[in-house]
């Protein structure tokens, strides 16, 4: 990483899901992780241009559960990846 810090270059969002971080870090709420927006509710919209959005409908997504994020966390990645630096160190 060139930037400054580590996950200075990592500026991009992401809903992420806990079990990985579980594994390596079971008390990781405690230890601080960056992760303090649980996802509550799932919406999902068609956007097929600049002027319109279709909702689809929420008993659609129960035929693919991997478009279910309840129980996972709205990130910032370069938080997540400077807090993993953090961890490395010590």
């Amino acid at each position: 990483d060139k930037g400054v810090e580590i996950g200075a270059h990592t500026l991009s969002g992401n809903v992420f899901e806990t079990r990985a971080l579980d594994e390596l870090f079971p008390d990781w709420k405690e230890m601080g992780a960056p992760l303090d927006t649980p996802v509550v509710d799932d919406r999902f919209y068609w956007l097929p241009n600049g002027k319109w959005s279709v909702p689809i409908p929420g008993f659609l997504l129960h035929f693919v559960p991997e478009m279910n994020q309840k129980g996972n966390y709205v990130i910032s990645l370069g938080k997540l990846c400077k807090w993993l630096a953090e961890q490395a160190e010590e």
